[in-house]
């Protein structure tokens, strides 16, 4: 065994390794690419695959829709519809309510007015900053 080892010259150890990666690649590749085949044979593509949704949006339901569906009733589309549109509309009216705050004129000093009266707060300078010890 050892006459084995001794014929290798130590300098073509490295090249040997370098050249033996992709011919060890290839089988592993040639591999994956079947199984990969073989589940497309077995699942197909389309709506049937798990996973696989098209045009299906995401939305959230109101709490009062979604304890009547946790509680067994059977809700609508309709439903849906009409409680997703009340919460449209809601939202709209708390946005509109937001932008009929009180609206600060430009030649009025910010840094005197209390917190609150304007949209967002106003950190000091420096409070934000962490100090190095």
């Amino acid at each position: 065994m050892s006459s084995i080892t001794a014929s290798i010259d130590p300098a073509l150890i490295v090249p040997i390794i370098i050249l033996s990666i992709p011919v060890l690649y290839l089988p592993y590749s040639l591999y994956k690419n079947y199984q990969k085949k073989q589940q497309l044979k077995e699942q197909g593509i389309g709506r049937g695959v798990p996973g696989f949704l098209t045009s299906v949006k995401r939305v959230q339901i109101p709490p009062e829709l979604a304890a009547r569906i946790r509680a067994g009733e059977d809700v609508s589309a309709e439903e849906v519809t009409e409680a997703l549109e009340a919460e449209k509309k809601r939202l709209e009216a708390e946005e509109k309510a937001k932008e009929d705050q009180v609206k600060i004129p430009d030649n009025v000093d910010r840094d005197w007015l209390p917190e609150g009266t304007l949209g967002s707060a106003k950190k000091g300078g420096a409070g934000g900053r962490r100090r190095k010890k």
